[in-house]
C-alpha cells in the first residue's frame, strides 16, 4: 500500500482564516510565521481531516470564526496515483458533515480509518502528563486510528456508560432488582473488556519503540516505561488476560462497587477511569520528571505511535510537529532531526526558519 500524503488544504473559513489555500510537497513543509498567525490552527485543521474532530479537544463551534456560522476544511490526499478529496464541514445549524471522494460519509467517525496523523505540540506536555483523562484520550486516538473495531467499541461503551449513569441516578432510594442491575453490568462489561484488551495489546506493542526512542533522547541515562491500571507494561503479549477474563473481572468490579456508584450517581469503575502513567526509572513522569524529561517522554510516545500506525495500517501516518524546536534543547533537537529524516511526510511549524538541515529538506510556507 502506497503512502498517503496531503497535497492541498483549503480553509474557508476556519479559526483566524477567512480563506487560505496551501499546497504541500511530497516530503512535507515548514510553516513559518509569527505567533498568532495561525500556524497551530492549520495543523488542527489537518487533524480534523484525520479524526473528524479537534486534536486540541475543542468543541466544533469554537473553531468557527467570529461573525461566521460555519467552518469548511477541504483537503486533497494522494495515495499512489490516486487523489482523494476530503471535506469536513460544520455549520451552527447543520452540524458536522464529512465527504470523501465527493460522497457524504454516513458518520463522522467513518473518516478515522482513512488518513492517519500523529500530532505533537510541546504545550500539550503538562496537560497530558498531569491528567489521566488526557493520557487515556491519547491512547484512544491512536488505537481508534489503528483499528476500527476499537473505535466502534469505544463509541458503544460511551453510549452504554451514559445510559448506565442515567439508570444509577434514577434509582433514588428505591430498591434495585438484581436482574436489572446485572443486565446493565453485562451490557457495559462486554465493550469495556474489549477496550481494556485492545489497550493492553496496543501498549505491549508500542512499549519497545517508546523505550527505544526515549533511550535516544536521554542518551541512555534513564529508562522510560508505562503503567496501565497499576500494572507494569512488558513486551510479552502472552501475559495479557483474555477478553473473557477481563469481562469477568469488570463485572465483578461493577458488582462490588454498585452501592458507591449508586450514591455517586455515576459509574466509578471501567476503562473510562483506568490509570495510564508514563514512568522514568519506575517513577511517575508527571511527579518526578524534569520539564526536559517530560517533553522527551511525550515526544518518544508520539514517535512510537507513528510506528504502531505504520505497522497496523501498512503506511506511515502524516507527522505534525507544532513549534517543537523552540521547546527542545540542542541535543534533543538534533536527535529529533535524525528521527524525522526517515518519515514520508512531515509538516512542521516554526516562528522562524528552523535548522538549516530542515530548511534544505522541506518546502517553506510563509504566513504573512
Amino acid at each position: 500500500m502506497g503512502a498517503v500524503q496531503l497535497r492541498q488544504l483549503s480553509l474557508r473559513p476556519f479559526r483566524n482564516f477567512a480563506r487560505i489555500d496551501l499546497e504541500f510537497a511530497e516530503g512535507g513543509a515548514v510553516i513559518v510565521g509569527a505567533n498568532g498567525r495561525g500556524k497551530s490552527n492549520i495543523l488542527e485543521a489537518i487533524c480534523y481531516q484525520s479524526i473528524g474532530k479537534s486534536i486540541r479537544g475543542a468543541r466544533d463551534h469554537e473553531a468557527v470564526p467570529h461573525g461566521e456560522g460555519h467552518f469548511d476544511i477541504r483537503g486533497d490526499w494522494q495515495q499512489g496515483q490516486r487523489r482523494h478529496p476530503c471535506r469536513v464541514f460544520y455549520g451552527a445549524d447543520d452540524g458536522k458533515r464529512v465527504f470523501l471522494d465527493e460522497a457524504p460519509l454516513p458518520r463522522v467517525s467513518d473518516l478515522v480509518s482513512h488518513f492517519q496523523t500523529v500530532y505533537f505540540a510541546p504545550q500539550d506536555v503538562a496537560l497530558v502528563l498531569q491528567f489521566s483523562a488526557q493520557r487515556r484520550r491519547l491512547l484512544d486516538i491512536v488505537l481508534s486510528q489503528a483499528d476500527a473495531v476499537y473505535l466502534k467499541a469505544l463509541q458503544t461503551y460511551q453510549r452504554l456508560l451514559t445510559q448506565r449513569n442515567h439508570f444509577l441516578r434514577s434509582l433514588g432510594h428505591r430498591g434495585v432488582d438484581p436482574t436489572e442491575r446485572e443486565v446493565w453490568d453485562a451490557q457495559l462489561a462486554k465493550p469495556g473488556a474489549l477496550l481494556r484488551h485492545h489497550r493492553l495489546l496496543g501498549l505491549v506493542e508500542i512499549m519497545p519503540d517508546f523505550a527505544r526512542q526515549y533511550d535516544v533522547f536521554s542518551t541512555g541515562q534513564e529508562t522510560a516505561g508505562l503503567l496501565y491500571a497499576d500494572e507494569v507494561i512488558e513486551s510479552n503479549p502472552d501475559e495479557i488476560p483474555t477478553r473473557d477474563q477481563l469481562e469477568a473481572t469488570f463485572r465483578q468490579q461493577l458488582r462490588d462497587g454498585f452501592e458507591k456508584e449508586r450514591h455517586a450517581g455515576h459509574t466509578l469503575n471501567g476503562p473510562h477511569r483506568d490509570g495510564f502513567v508514563f514512568t522514568i526509572d519506575g517513577e511517575a513522569a508527571d511527579a518526578f520528571g524534569s520539564q526536559g524529561q517530560q517533553k522527551s517522554v511525550l515526544l518518544s510516545w508520539k514517535m512510537a505511535e507513528l510506528r504502531l500506525l505504520e505497522r497496523r495500517k501498512g503506511q506511515q501516518p502524516l507527522l505534525l510537529l507544532d513549534d517543537v524546536f523552540s521547546e527542545l534543547d540542542p541535543i534533543r533537537s538534533a536527535h529529533l532531526i535524525e528521527m524525522v529524516e526517515d518519515f514520508d511526510q512531515v509538516i512542521l511549524t516554526a516562528p522562524r526558519q528552523p535548522q538549516e538541515s530542515l530548511g534544505d529538506r522541506y518546502a517553506r510556507i510563509d504566513l504573512e
